[in-house]
């Protein structure tokens, strides 16, 4: 009788409630894998009770961290989470996940056969996987501030001490950190065409398959149609949240419902007040979220050169049309005037008002059918069946 292969899915962390994080729980779940993370947030989505919640904290006692060796290991899948809580400072932040993957993860990823590694802090705990261990990357995109948006973040910065220790000493060890554990790899899975080409122009490295994440069709659904738009991605820098609210302060006809949170979230709050056509309601429960969603006109998303884009194919699975922009992996989940509307990379917020008022909800109700076929393509079934022929093989 063949030996069950024990698998072990390691994501960086569960900070917020992301598209990542969601297709590491559909993809453990449906594995019967481990899972192992550094950090769990309570913005983040609840641990499920499938998950048996057996930590390794690093706390201090008599002035010394301490490892808590975790339980040991029963039929029931297994958590581990590295650290309680998060440090604040972003660079500090990614040395310390590497050292705690590298050291604090040692014993554990030796009893696994496969390990799949989603993410980019996490790499390092490819170094202590036991000989004959499958190592397969699904990669959501290489470290954004170092790679493709290194430029923009070292010219946005103002203090030139922190442009030469960020992104010219720093995001050279990031790189080369990077380059060690991917080069670890045995098989790179990238999440969409456009991340398999940031692999390829930025670390010359080959992608052995391209499979875009799930969608949970059955989790979003038509409800009707009420009278708002809608936003849901996290609200910070990259996703261009203030850029809809300043769209809709000039438009107090229409009515803008804006569902998330993330570190800009009080900015989005204190822009919006006094315009009663913008509410900002948080982070909502995955119940209120679905009806929300499913009783749009139609959803906004304008993120900077997005690595896939989930949530222009949730909407559609809620049979609600997504007004995008043309750059990233949107222009491989949105299809323009069929499933939503692409405005142009370099847009203006003439382009965005305009698409805005191009969505009526007589043509976004034109569209339902075709966006709830247009997901169908995502489903998580389908995500699972080509994980599971890679995972297997």
């Amino acid at each position: 009788m063949t030996k069950e292969k024990k698998i072990l899915i390691i994501h960086d962390r569960f900070q917020f409630k992301g598209g990542a994080e969601r297709l590491v729980l559909i993809l453990a779940k449906a594995l019967k894998a481990d899972l192992m993370t550094e950090f769990w947030t309570e913005e983040s989505f609840e641990i499920p009770n499938w998950l048996q919640n057996s930590k390794i904290i690093s706390r201090q006692e008599n002035g010394f961290d301490r490892e808590i060796e975790p339980k040991p290991l029963s039929k029931r899948q297994k958590l581990f989470i590295l650290n309680k809580g998060e440090a604040p400072w972003i660079v500090w932040r990614y040395f310390r996940a590497q050292l705690n993957f590298l050291f604090k993860a040692a014993k554990i990823v030796r009893r696994y056969d496969t390990v799949i590694f989603s993410g980019n802090n996490c790499l390092t705990a490819s170094f202590n996987c036991k000989r004959g261990t499958k190592k397969i990357l699904y990669c959501h995109s290489p470290v954004r501030h170092v790679f493709d948006l290194r430029k923009k973040y070292r010219r946005e910065q103002s203090k030139l001490w922190k442009k030469i220790i960020y992104y010219d000493i720093g995001s050279w060890l990031i790189k080369f950190i990077y380059w060690l554990g991917i080069n670890k790899m045995d098989i790179i899975i990238a999440n969409s065409e456009n991340i398999k080409n940031r692999l390829k122009n930025f670390i010359h490295q080959k992608t052995d398959y391209v499979i875009y994440p799930p969608i949970d069709i059955n989790k979003f659904k038509y409800v009707g149609q009420g009278d708002y738009y809608l936003s849901f991605g996290r609200i910070e820098k990259l996703k261009r949240i203030p850029d809809i609210i300043r769209a809709f302060q000039q438009m107090p006809d229409k009515k803008l419902v804006v569902i998330s949170g993330g570190p800009d979230l009080e900015k989005v709050k204190i822009m919006s007040k006094g315009y009663k056509n913008i509410k900002i309601a948080g982070w909502l429960n995955d119940q209120e979220l679905a009806n929300y969603l499913g009783s749009c006109i139609a959803t906004i998303y304008i993120p900077i050169d997005e690595d896939f884009g989930m949530s222009p194919l949730e909407s559609n699975a809620a049979g609600k049309p997504c007004i995008g922009v043309d750059e990233g992996g949107l222009k491989e989940t949105i299809i323009d005037k069929k499933t939503g509307k692409l405005i142009p990379a370099k847009y203006t917020l003439k382009d965005l008002i305009n698409a805005i008022s191009w969505m009526t909800p007589e043509r976004a109700l034109a569209m339902r059918k075709d966006c709830e076929e247009h997901a169908k393509k995502f489903s998580k079934e389908r995500f699972i069946k080509e994980m599971k022929e890679i995972v297997e093989k």
